[in-house]
């Protein structure tokens, strides 16, 4: 055989044998994310059945690939164990509904989005800032899909009977304002409240209230470690030079309201729940979700109100509140994690956000979407709240939400000092996530 000849099946018995390996590698890592057909798409989620069958029949009317789509909705008790139980026995569905707040409990149960498909740089200016907790130094648990931001209800009835123009756009407005809300009886019990602060029990989205607060003080809660990209607690960090901490500031001005002895308080523990109050009109302010407002009228059609910014801390900075965020994820073991991804796309893309933020009665959670100011003056509320809204990644929500009821009601019982009663929060917040990770 000539030398030629013998090159010639050399170089073709390589590129045969790559042409191999490269079948297999794709395989093996690139047919998560790869191409292909997209099949069918099963999505599980606890919201509503009927408003995401109607915004996936909407997009079938242009986007066949909607046709292999099926949303299951289930229930929310049993949902996160439903997850985890379908992932064990390895029937886990192509996109699962995950709600911000657990991300850390399932953020080893999910197949990470690979920046090489979906870039950081592109997701970062395509999602409102509260979308970045989804972020890994690697790639995405999530694509965000709606975000249900905190707002502020106000009684116009009652804020004109006391003589008030407007709802407080900072928190030193509602200290003003609060004892010209609230009427007591002869007896001093509390008729009507300015609002519902200070405890914890009887106070709807306590829990939120109190994140505000202690984010636009300047503490983050949660932050990522630099060199382990791994999330450490600061809560209750104080700043260099500062008398109290962010932590113990919130913690005061919140628990004040639940005080007989300031000029503040109109809320005990005789009060009715937050929101009952409100619809009740009882209550001049009331500190609820955007997904509220419709609940709200339907329970008193008859209840005047507006809709407005959560208030926020003089001379802050930045503007916050809490927002309640939800993305569509791929499970670990999930069949089809091309068409997934594909879905998901989809679903986060402009007409698939528009069509989230339309049936869900909520604001988008794209910015090309924000850009585009409703004449309505209840959503552009919405809408700048959303551009504003911060959560931090909670690692065990029911121990967190104890840390600090027990915060609260420590205060609140006179056994602790506002200072004392954050020392001892901290350190349940570094057991969760030692600040070493």
């Amino acid at each position: 055989m000539k030398p030629s000849n013998t090159f010639q099946i050399l170089i073709i018995g390589v590129a045969v044998f790559l042409l191999i390996i490269g079948i297999v590698v794709f395989a093996l890592f690139g047919g998560k994310f790869g191409g292909g057909s997209q099949g069918p798409v099963v999505i599980w989620g606890t919201s509503d059945s009927q408003t995401m069958n109607n915004v996936i029949n909407t997009l079938r009317i242009t986007d066949k690939s909607f046709d292999s789509v099926t949303y299951v909705q289930k229930d929310v008790a049993l949902y996160e164990n439903g997850i985890v139980n379908a992932i064990a026995a390895g029937s886990p569905p192509d996109l699962l509904l995950l709600p911000q707040a657990d991300i850390a409990q399932f953020s080893d149960k999910l197949q990470i989005i690979p920046y090489s498909s979906v870039s950081q740089s592109a997701y970062t200016n395509a999602f409102v800032d509260e979308a970045q907790l989804f972020l890994t130094p690697v790639g995405e648990y999530a694509l965000p899909l709606m975000i249900d931001p905190l707002v502020m209800y106000w009684n116009r009835d009652l804020f004109a009977t006391a003589g008030i123009a407007s709802p407080p756009a900072l928190w030193s407005d509602l200290i003003n304002n609060a004892p010209k809300l609230t009427t007591s009886d002869a007896a001093g019990n509390i008729k009507r409240s300015a609002a519902a602060l200070g405890l914890w029990n009887n106070v709807t989205n306590a829990k939120a209230i109190f994140s505000t607060l202690v984010m636009q003080a300047g503490d983050r809660i949660v932050a990522q470690n630099e060199a382990t990209g791994k999330e450490i607690s600061v809560f209750g960090s104080r700043p260099q030079g500062a008398v109290e901490t962010p932590a113990e500031s919130a913690l005061r001005f919140y628990t004040d309201f639940a005080n007989p002895s300031k000029s503040v308080y109109s809320w005990n523990r005789a009060q009715p729940d937050a929101q009952d109050a409100f619809a009740a009109g009882n209550s001049a302010l009331y500190f609820g979700y955007a997904s509220e407002a419709g609940e709200l009228q339907a329970r008193n059609p008859n209840l005047h109100f507006g809709v407005a910014l959560m208030p926020q801390a003089q001379g802050g900075s930045t503007n916050i509140t809490y927002g309640n965020m939800t993305g569509l994820a791929i499970p670990r073991g999930a069949k089809n994690a091309t068409g997934a991804l594909a879905i998901a796309q989809k679903f986060t893309a402009s007409a698939g956000a528009d069509l989230i933020a339309q049936n869900f009665h909520l604001p988008p959670v794209a910015r090309a979407l924000i850009q585009n100011v409703p004449d309505d003056a209840t959503q552009q509320i919405f809408m700048k709240s959303a551009l504003i809204a911060r959560a931090w990644y909670d690692p065990n929500p029911p121990a967190t939400n104890s840390i600090f009821q027990a915060m609260v009601e420590s205060v609140v019982s006179g056994a602790v000092a506002p200072a004392d009663a954050v020392m001892t929060g901290t350190q349940a917040f570094t057991r969760l996530l030692p600040q070493t990770q």
